[in-house]
């Protein structure tokens, strides 16, 4: 539990904290019309902003890419290399669709870099449909400088760059050869349709492309990606995003239209050899028939021819295969860093070799559309030949095993043939000849057979070839993303407060001078026994004081009269001998002096004012007092306290003794013993002596007048003193170079909100106002006075 002193310790942090928060709002809340102006100005900062940018759109679709992966992956396993990874390949996709090579294409058959436009008072719109004409270029790529210039259709005929040119022909220009189409469907207006044409590099137009393209896996190892494509233009977006996919596609269908074309090549060759062969057959057949005679042959040469035929027909096909291998071993061998044929692979199903294989094409696949998109410079490269590299010797030992077993059962095959073909010496000589002769041409036939079929299975495959994608979102609208209203007005009142809170803190928390009473508390911890608002004077007179008058700095006054009443309690003398000081001159002392002598005046109390400033007098010239003889006079032997002693002509009980004439020696002047001799003088005829002292600062006549007085009112001037002389008065205090110093807080100037009243900060109020001076009158303010004084240096 907590004790009494942790709860009071908490209850006193709690208030000090809220006393912190309610001396800032003190601060902060006049300012408020400066913080709507701004949140205004801000929020119409903004609605301009938006109003005149140009709107960008979002057009978003799905891919998912490599199709196929999951076929690739099972065959993979079943093989066990598991060298591949989805995210690799989609890593490796996203290149492709962000090359430049693909976008180039896209740029180059949608005439990207032709950019149709028209101007406004401050922003240009860029359009793709609708519009009054469309310029073909036949060579976009000859492009290398940008073009600008106004279009006109004038007489069915083109105007741009000061030339004219005929509509649907082909023209040669400085630009290259283009044709110019006018749309007859839209109604143009040469006075109010006023159209551009910018002509630009196709590699300027890549670079736009892709830097509003983006493309991202929709989640970590996916293979379905995100395509996000920025435009100014949501039908230019839509049909930038389905050319890139289609392009892409047709990429992969290269790919594998090239395996297939070299199947059929392969086939094809293979089908003129043999069928080259087995028309020699047949017709060496037919003539040894004719001379022979024979017709038939007997059931024990039907049987062997049988064994035969089977036999060499298996050994066909192995010769088949064997001769793939070769061709797949020379490619292996033989390969460097140009493109080669892919070799065919029919007739092999061995599923390792099969797995291999494919995984070396994929692998130069990927390769050589690498360099296709970043050259040779790209480190991938490296990891792709390294890969190749250790793929070689697996296949060639794959190769090796194959054809050793192909071999081996072919050479079985054919020691199976010799034992028949020795079977048959009982068979007549000629019989036997036929039987040879209709052997070859059943191989032969068999092979062809046997090609013939693989031909129609490779033909079957080419007419199934699709790209290895598939569209899950097709492009389509997906909302404006620039400008961003809600975004937009944060921001303008973001900024807006931002500013107000720049200019308040410049205002309020930067300066040097003093603002509020908490600041002088906090430093000197002496008390402030009034503070004195800033009031307009009128006909120039300091007199602010009178009797009957209710005004608020009258009011302050009586309370400075109260105050100053128990600073003096403890004085043993019946007269009290009062000394009023500042730091710096302008400070006010002598405005307070006077009004606070006249305060006194009235409860009925004799008070004498001395003019102790022998240097800068200001009391007795307000007062109509005349300084021939005064305090100088008194003190230099030449008058006496009767004749320096003046009378007000028009405030009762009120007395001034003017400086006199100034001398060149003030300080000395009033280390006089004299001095004391006349405060002894005047305490036996007022209540009250009032000494106007110079300021404590520059001369130390101040300290020297400090020693015949009782109580120091010190004065501190709103927004005017330096905040340094805190240390000063500080210093003072603790030296004990003056009596009983009180602070008195002068020149509180309220804020005047609008021109509707004023707020009430001069008292515990810390100081709402600031500024001080004296106006001859005071004149009455209009509504947007404040918002001009709030910018004004004080």
């Amino acid at each position: 539990m907590l004790t009494i002193k942790q709860q009071t310790d908490n209850t006193g942090e709690l208030q000090s904290d809220g006393l912190k928060i309610q001396r800032l709002l003190y601060r902060i809340l006049p300012y408020w019309p400066l913080i709507a102006l701004m949140l205004l100005l801000g929020l119409l900062a903004a609605h301009l902003y938006i109003r005149y940018q140009v709107p960008k759109y979002s057009i978003n679709a799905k891919l998912l890419i490599n199709d196929d992966s999951q076929q690739k992956a099972n065959l993979q396993e079943i093989v066990s290399l598991d060298t591949r990874d989805v995210t690799e390949e989609t890593e490796r996709e996203i290149e492709v669709l962000t090359s430049r090579d693909l976008i180039g294409k896209v740029v180059s058959a949608l005439q990207l870099n032709v950019q149709y436009s028209q101007k406004g008072f401050v922003k240009t719109s860029q359009y793709f449909t609708n519009l009054p004409f469309t310029l073909e270029l036949n060579n976009p790529d000859s492009i290398k400088a940008v073009t600008f210039g106004e279009v006109e259709i004038i007489n069915n005929q083109i105007k741009f760059g000061g030339k004219f040119y005929p509509a649907d022909s082909l023209v040669k220009s400085e630009i290259g050869i283009m044709k110019w189409h006018i749309n007859d469907k839209y109604v143009y207006n040469k006075d109010d349709d006023k159209w551009y044409l910018t002509i630009v590099p196709v590699s300027q137009s890549v670079n736009i492309v892709q830097s509003s393209l983006g493309i991202s896996p929709i989640s970590e190892g996916s293979s379905i990606v995100r395509l996000i494509y920025y435009d100014v233009s949501p039908d230019r977006a839509i049909k930038i995003l389905n050319s890139l996919i289609d392009l892409y596609g047709n990429s992969t269908v290269d790919y594998k239209s090239r395996i297939s074309a070299n199947n059929l090549r392969f086939l094809d060759d293979r089908l003129s050899l043999v069928s080259d062969e087995l028309n020699g057959i047949e017709k060496n057949l037919q003539s040894f028939l004719t001379t022979q005679g024979i017709v038939d042959l007997s059931a024990e040469g039907t049987m062997s021819l049988t064994q035969i035929k089977n036999a060499d027909l298996k050994i066909g096909e192995m010769d088949v295969q064997l001769d793939v291998l070769k061709q797949i071993e020379q490619y292996v061998a033989r390969r460097n860093n140009s493109v080669n044929a892919i070799p065919a692979t029919l007739g092999l199903t061995d599923p390792v070799l099969l797995a291999l294989l494919t995984k070396l094409y994929e692998t130069e696949f990927e390769l050589e559309k690498t360099r296709q998109i970043s050259g040779n410079n790209n480190p991938k490269i490296e990891v792709f030949e390294e890969a190749i590299n250790k793929l070689k010797p697996s296949i060639s030992i794959s190769i090796n095993n194959l054809k050793q077993n192909l071999q081996i059962s072919k050479q079985r095959l054919q020691s199976e043939n010799a034992k028949v073909i020795g079977s048959m010496g009982k068979i007549p000589q000629k019989q036997r000849l036929l039987l040879d002769i209709n052997r070859q041409q059943s191989i032969k036939n068999a092979i062809y057979t046997f090609l013939l079929q693989k031909r129609e299975e490779a033909a079957i495959t080419a007419s199934t070839i699709l790209p290895n994608y598939r569209v899950i979102e097709k492009p389509q609208y997906a909302g404006q993303v620039y400008p961003v209203p809600l975004r937009n007005y944060t921001a303008g009142i973001l900024a807006g407060l931002f500013l107000a809170a720049l200019f308040i803190f410049l205002k309020e928390f930067s300066g040097n001078k003093i603002l509020y009473r908490s600041q002088i508390e906090n430093a000197v911890h002496l008390p402030v026994i009034s503070e004195i608002v800033f009031q307009p004077l009128p006909n120039n007179s300091p007199i602010v004081v009178s009797q009957g008058n209710r005004s608020i700095i009258a009011e302050q006054f009586r309370e400075l009269r109260t105050n100053l009443s128990f600073v003096t309690a403890n004085s043993l003398n019946k007269s009290k001998v009062i000394l009023i000081t500042s730091s710096i001159p302008k400070e006010g002392k002598s405005f307070i002096a006077i009004n606070t002598a006249i305060t006194l005046t009235l409860a009925g109390v004799k008070v004498v004012i001395i003019e102790g400033d022998l240097r800068n007098p200001k009391i007795s010239k307000p007062l109509g007092i005349d300084s021939i003889t005064g305090l100088s006079t008194y003190l230099i032997g030449k008058a006496t306290e009767t004749e320096i002693i003046k009378k007000h002509s028009t405030i009762e009980n009120l007395s001034v003794i003017s400086s006199g004439p100034l001398p060149p020696n003030p300080a000395e002047l009033l280390s006089n013993s004299k001095l004391a001799l006349l405060i002894d003088y005047l305490k036996l005829n007022f209540d009250y002596i009032i000494i106007d002292s110079p300021p404590i600062a520059p001369v130390t006549d101040c300290k020297i007048l400090a020693g015949v007085a009782d109580a120091t009112l010190y004065i501190i001037r709103h927004n005017y003193t330096n905040i340094q002389f805190l240390n000063l008065i500080k210093d003072t205090n603790e030296k004990k170079s003056l009596p009983v110093i009180s602070i008195v807080f002068n020149g509180i100037k309220n804020k005047n909100i609008l021109g509707y009243g004023k707020t009430k900060g001069y008292g515990y109020g810390y100081g709402y106002g600031y500024g001080y001076g004296y106006a001859t009158e005071e004149k009455k303010e209009s509504f947007f006075k404040p918002f001009f004084k709030l910018f004004t240096k004080k």
